[in-house]
Formats: C-alpha cells, sequence, structure tokens
C-alpha cells in the first residue's frame, strides 16, 4: 500500500520561472493493470481539475482501507503553462499565448518515430515499453510547452486505460474515443452517465488521446504486442465550463471510482451510483459530427437546448443581427442533420463563421475526413 507523490520538472516558462507537473500515484494489490487520469490539458476547462480534488480525497479514503489494486495515477493540472495565461481577468488556457497553437494538438507521433527507428537492430532488441519510453525522453532546448507534452505522454502511455477530462464551452457529458473499443466505451458511459459517445478510427491533429494509443497500435499491427495492450484511451467532456461544484464533481468522482471498482482496481465497497441503462446510450461516429457556423453577426436566441434532439432543417434559434441596415432583424438556424445538440456556445454574442453548435449525427457527412476531423478552434 503506497501513496507517492511526485514532481515532473518541463523546464522553464521564462525568466525566474519553471514549469512542473505534480503526480499522486496510489498503488497496491497484486493487479498489475494501471490507470491514468488527468485534468486541465485545456488550462481554462476547470470541471475535471474539481473532479481530481474528489478522487484524491476519496482514493486516500480507499488507501488507507487496503482498497487500491493496481497502480492509479492522478494529475491534477496538465498544463502549468497554461495554468499561468491569465488576460485582463480571463484564463485563456486552450490556446499557447507564443505561438496559437491548441494545446492539445500535435502531440508527438511514436508511430512515425516507431518507423523511422526499427530499422537499428539493436532498437529492436528492447522491449516495446522501453521503446516508447525511450522516444519520449527529455530533449534538450525542447521549448516548455513540448517538454510538457512529451513528459505527459510519457507518463500516460505506460497505462492501461487512459482518462483525460476536458470540458466544452456549454455541452452536456459527452466523450470521444476510438471505435476499436466500442464495448468498453459503453461500459464506461453507463459508469459516468453519459449518453452520448462519438467514436472514430483516426481522427488526426495530434491530440493526446490519440497520441497515446498510436505507438502501441503500431506495435500490435507488426505483431510485436497483442492488439489488448493498446491503451483504453478516452477524451470525457464534463459538460462546460461554467458547470464547477462540489455537487457535480463528487458524483462524477464517485462514478469514476465505481467504473474503477468494476475494472479490479479498488477493492472495497463503493457508495452505490446508479448506472444509466445501456438502452440510454448513443454512439455517434466522429465523421458524422457537424460544428454549425454562426450565419450572422449578433445575439444567438435559442429555441433549441442543449441534449436535446433535432431534424434536418428544423430551426435551432435565430441570430439577433447587429449589424447596419440589418440590426434587429432575426437570422434563422437551421440543422443540417438530424442528430443531438451536444454543445452550444457559453456566451449569446456570436459572430460570423463561430461555431454556434456541435451536433452529433448518426449518417457520415462528406466533408468531415479521416485524420482531419480535429478543428483547432
Amino acid at each position: 500500500m503506497t501513496v507517492n507523490t511526485s514532481t515532473i520538472f518541463t523546464g522553464s516558462a521564462g525568466a525566474g520561472s519553471q514549469s512542473e507537473i505534480i503526480k499522486h500515484t496510489f498503488t497496491g494489490g497484486d493487479n498489475p493493470r494501471s490507470v491514468y487520469i488527468q485534468a486541465g490539458l485545456h488550462a481554462d476547462e476547470h470541471p475535471g481539475m474539481l473532479v481530481i480534488q474528489h478522487l484524491l480525497k476519496e482514493l486516500e479514503v480507499i488507501d488507507r482501507a487496503c482498497g487500491i489494486n493496481g497502480t492509479i495515477t492522478l494529475i491534477p493540472f496538465a498544463n502549468p503553462v497554461g495554468m499561468m495565461q491569465n488576460v485582463l481577468g480571463f484564463w485563456t488556457g486552450r490556446f499557447n499565448l507564443a505561438n496559437g497553437e491548441n494545446f492539445n494538438r500535435n502531440f508527438p507521433d511514436l508511430a512515425e518515430e516507431l518507423e523511422a527507428l526499427h530499422s537499428n537492430t539493436e532498437w529492436v532488441e528492447l522491449s516495446p515499453a522501453l521503446q516508447l519510453d525511450s522516444l519520449l525522453m527529455p530533449k534538450a532546448h525542447e521549448d516548455v510547452v513540448s517538454a510538457g507534452k512529451r513528459a505527459l505522454l510519457r507518463e500516460a502511455v505506460k497505462h492501461d486505460i487512459i482518462l483525460d477530462l476536458h470540458c466544452d464551452t456549454a455541452a452536456i457529458l459527452h466523450f470521444y474515443t476510438n471505435e476499436r473499443y466500442r464495448e468498453r466505451a459503453i461500459n464506461l458511459a453507463a459508469a459516468l452517465g453519459i449518453e452520448a459517445v462519438l467514436l472514430e478510427s483516426f481522427a488526426g491533429g495530434g491530440a493526446f488521446d490519440e497520441a497515446c494509443t498510436k505507438g502501441w497500435q503500431w506495435l500490435a499491427d507488426k505483431g510485436l504486442e497483442p492488439a489488448e495492450r493498446i491503451p483504453f484511451s478516452v477524451s470525457v467532456e464534463l459538460r462546460g465550463q461554467a458547470d464547477v461544484s462540489d455537487e457535480l464533481a463528487a458524483d462524477d468522482a464517485r462514478r469514476i471510482l465505481s467504473y474503477l471498482c468494476a475494472e479490479g482496481f479498488i477493492n472495497t465497497e463503493i457508495p452505490v451510483t446508479q448506472p444509466l441503462h445501456r438502452d440510454r446510450i448513443d454512439t455517434f461516429p466522429l465523421e458524422g459530427a457537424v460544428h454549425l457556423p454562426s450565419p450572422a453577426n449578433g445575439l444567438v436566441v435559442w429555441k433549441k437546448q442543449l441534449g436535446d434532439w433535432v431534424k434536418k432543417g428544423e430551426c435551432l434559434g435565430e441570430i439577433a443581427s447587429l449589424d447596419g441596415k440589418a440590426c434587429g432583424q432575426r437570422v434563422p438556424v437551421y440543422s443540417p442533420v438530424d442528430g443531438r445538440i451536444l454543445v452550444q456556445p457559453l456566451t449569446a454574442m456570436v459572430r460570423i463563421g463561430q461555431r454556434v453548435a456541435l451536433i452529433a449525427g448518426k449518417e457520415l457527412q462528406q466533408d468531415r475526413k479521416k485524420g482531419k476531423l480535429l478543428l483547432n478552434f
């Protein structure tokens, strides 16, 4: 029975400023499997950070009762650089202000690196786990954000289950994962009370959840590791940015713990959290998700709300125009698909082209291509 707290130094964020990632690891029992949970990769998304605080408190109690079976690693905030980006009182932790890059894009592509290095016989003699670890060793003169990504990935790829806690602007609970794990995804959704699951085979963009699997996928494709070793890696959207409360976080934490109990990581009794009936869970192809752009500048007034099912051509709301002679006129916003509204803006003021809704549909959209499914907003 062990609880270990450590820090991962990722470099200097500027003169007089150092960047560290805090890691809490609980170990116990004889279960060889491990789970990794992080929050705050987008540092302006705070619900997951509070969930981690509740998980820490609960796991400390479980650990004292010798209830940990396996390894559970928690990263309370995964992006210390983003945590420092406050502009005039507003947290701007989604994009790196140094270059505009989304913090959850362009993680190292371990499949490409393995492909390039596997002609080296000395390299092939290393175990797959050591190969991945070696590729993710710190690099000299690497900027602090890149070093942080490398450090997070180096830690996460060791694990069997990876939960990356996010949120959207205003949203219902949903999550993203690979279609290879459809059944496991439904089990997780039932435990967490999530009705909408988006599945993909290759999203592209170098997001963290997919980066965690690409090296193992390459090894499995080459017959060097069983496919079962590919981590079950999930990006969980814990509602919207404003949904930060002890009540929500405590329930989310209990649901995560009940899932870990079902997966064999906890062997003490967890307060019962009613799982969602599997019949209420819908899976959607990520190629069927539509990021609906605003047709006008103005104030969006909704007729349909988060979680509503809508039909193609149905009016979702109106934009109260603020432009010139059109000021005061209403511009309707129509759904381009049959589907469910997962996301809306947090604020009512929108501009032309800005996303005003994420609608998950069942039918593949012609303009949605594998490898180019993640937008950079």
